[in-house]
């Protein structure tokens, strides 16, 4: 197609003058994107009897005459107006079918383009990225759970007052350190404990709201009311190997980051002990399961087949967090390879 918004006044009314088929270019993104184009090859003879007349030569691969719809936009489409045969024929086509002058931003649309094409490879680069750094994650926790080495493995979750979460209400942590023969799930030889520690300033701080109260719930024990200045202390007592064998330590949770963060407000930092590794069960099932979405505890221990009670209490969760991490790297089958990811 050839487009004639780009030549002199004098030139274009040379070429209205002629028999030439008008068309209009557009697109199902932005619309029309041109004005008035007439076929290449018109064009082409406009140019031939031009150079004849006035010796001035118009070069037909000049990219501002042409327009090409396989080039510009994979979804640009061409539409027949009509013939023109005289200055008022053309006229009368323009007012029919008004189009706005768009051809000089025709580069900046391309640039525009490729500029998206990039972003998006990138986007899925990093995406990939993330697919594979999560399986890695999960072949780790397998190897690490399943390869008989001395381990000591600690959950954290966190619970805070609905209405302001910077008042941190529970603590939780379960501490499992691996015996001979490895995880079996409810076997008693487990040798695996939990502790639930209401914070004792903030104890009156009730959910019930948005999330259920379940502090007074705790499955696994006793609870404990410890004052925050006994916190830093109660966490690194219980952060502890009571045997002789020396363990590396590895830190479990479910959205992990978020439970650091809310011990670090309180005042503890669990980059000080020196985890080995760390694991989030979120991203782990991601993994697992062949999906880009993450999981709530309460589904994923549904989807394990774990049975859970009183959810959202900080000792149970923990608790919970440790057996489906556990759970999700005794099964998990590094020889099964998953390559579809849910949206």
């Amino acid at each position: 197609m050839g487009h004639v918004g780009r030549l002199s006044t004098t030139q274009t009314q040379q070429t209205l003058t002629r028999d030439a088929d008008r068309y209009v270019v557009e697109s199902s993104e932005s619309g029309c994107v041109c004005d008035m184009v007439v076929p290449f090859d018109q064009v082409r003879g406009f140019f031939e009897r031009t150079q004849i007349q006035t010796a001035v030569n118009l070069s037909a691969t000049d990219p501002d005459l042409i327009l090409d719809p396989n080039c510009e936009s994979p979804t640009m489409s061409i539409r027949f107006v009509g013939t023109s045969r005289t200055l008022s024929d053309y006229e009368l086509l323009s007012k029919t079918h008004p189009v706005k002058e768009h051809r000089q931003n025709m580069t900046s649309k391309r640039e525009t383009s490729r500029t998206k094409s990039a972003k998006s490879a990138k986007s899925e680069t990093k995406r990939q990225a993330q697919i594979q750094n999560r399986l890695k994650m999960l072949k780790s926790a397998r190897e690490i759970v399943t390869g008989g080495q001395d381990f000591a493995f600690f959950s954290i979750d966190v619970e805070s007052w609905e209405k302001n979460h910077d008042i941190i209400t529970e603590v939780g942590i379960t501490r499992y350190l691996p015996r001979k023969g490895g995880w079996m799930i409810n076997s008693s030889s487990n040798e695996i404990e939990s502790d639930h520690i209401i914070i004792k300033e903030h104890r009156f701080y009730k959910n019930g709201d948005y999330v259920a109260d379940a502090s007074g719930n705790f499955e696994f024990g006793d609870s404990r009311f410890v004052p925050l200045t006994d916190l830093k202390a109660t966490i690194a007592s219980f952060m502890k190997t009571p045997s002789t064998i020396e363990r590396q330590f590895v830190l479990v949770g479910h959205d992990v980051n978020v439970d650091i963060e809310y011990l670090r407000k309180l005042g503890y930092d669990l980059e000080t002990i020196g985890f080995a590794v760390v694991f989030d069960t979120v991203e782990m099932w991601k993994a697992m399961a062949g999906t880009l979405n993450g999981i709530s505890l309460n589904r994923l221990c549904g989807e394990l087949n774990i049975p859970a009670w009183n959810l959202h209490n900080a000792g149970n969760d923990a608790r919970y967090t440790m057996t489906a991490f556990l759970e999700m790297a005794t099964r998990f089958r590094p020889d099964i390879e998953i390559t579809n990811m849910d949206e």
